[in-house]
């Protein structure tokens, strides 16, 4: 679908390695132990000490499409794809 996925958090490599691993993901993953692009796109939690799960899609202009916030993981992934196709031209699944 021309779609580039990238994870972000804020662990250290090798506990970004072991989450690749446990859950078998096929894209890359950036280390941000600065939480600089974490802050930039406004996932840290109130009190500073961690990361909320969020997903931006990212238009081709570099905007903000489509941001989701409190992901829960369960049909996540669905339904970004779906969103994908829609704006892709095709059909929501």
């Amino acid at each position: 679908m021309n779609t580039l996925v990238v994870g972000v958090s804020a662990d250290k490599p090798e506990v970004q390695q072991r989450f690749i691993d446990k859950f078998d993901l096929t894209f890359p993953m950036i280390s941000d132990t600065s939480k600089t692009i974490i802050d930039a796109y406004g996932a840290r939690e109130v009190l500073g000490v961690s990361a909320k799960r969020r997903t931006f899609l990212i238009a081709p202009d570099g905007t903000v499409a489509r941001a989701w916030h409190n992901v829960k993981l369960e049909g996540h992934a669905d339904e970004v794809v779906a969103e994908i196709r829609a704006r892709a031209g095709g059909t929501r699944a």
